[in-house]
């Protein structure tokens, strides 16, 4: 017997696709981190991030209105994708940008938040 799980995942949009897999799919490896780029390993099943994903888009909504922005400063890995996500499961527009050095002026940094206009930062503690 075949079964075609691709008919069943049909997406239009990236919520949609991330929405079907958490529900037909939890189980299944969504995103793999290398820590150290070759081994070292973090990962999140599709329903682990689906979970996170609404944690952060219902905090999100409580605080700003869809089409706003958020500026995501994120170091490259998972916590990056679930905010990403957050924004789009909330109707927020995502701004990612590596976070600024610590006591070093960034004039990179600070043109982008000026023009992204964000209401909302995100990062990490």
């Amino acid at each position: 017997m075949n079964i075609n799980l691709t008919k069943n995942l049909h997406a239009s949009t990236l919520v949609e696709l991330l929405c079907n897999r958490a529900k037909n799919q939890p189980d299944k490896r969504a995103y793999t981190f290398l820590v150290d780029g070759e081994t070292d390993e973090i990962s999140l099943t599709y329903a682990q991030l689906d979970i996170q994903v609404r944690t952060i888009a219902a905090q999100l909504q409580s605080i700003a209105a869809a089409g706003e922005r958020a500026l995501l400063l994120y170091p490259a890995g998972l916590d990056f994708i679930a905010a990403f996500f957050g924004c789009l499961y909330a109707g927020i527009v995502a701004v990612p940008t590596y976070p600024p050095r610590r006591n070093r002026p960034d004039s990179r940094f600070q043109a982008i938040a000026a023009d992204a206009q964000a209401t909302v930062v995100l990062t990490t503690t």
